[in-house]
């Protein structure tokens, strides 16, 4: 599993939701068993919701940093492996 780690100013969002839909794109047309899974944290998000939206559209799954979540992370890590 590949893991990217971004951290993106304000102003680059938009970039990187417009990113983001096409990595997924090409993911998902040459290896279509793979999920591709986001985390997206940070509170610039909040006021750019259609970016949000569209990071949240280009991952088969999104998680945040937040406990609950990252006990919901290793449970799909464990179930994906065989």
């Amino acid at each position: 599993m590949n893991v990217l780690n971004l951290a993106t100013t304000a102003s680059g969002q938009g970039d990187e939701a417009k990113t983001e839909q096409g990595v997924a794109d090409l993911i998902r047309r040459y290896y279509p068993k793979t999920r591709f899974i986001g985390f997206i944290d940070g509170v610039g998000w909040l006021v750019r919701r259609r970016d949000l939206e569209r990071m949240v559209q280009a991952y088969d799954d999104v998680f945040t940093f937040h406990e609950q979540e990252i006990v919901r992370f290793r449970q799909t890590i464990l179930e994906a492996l065989p």
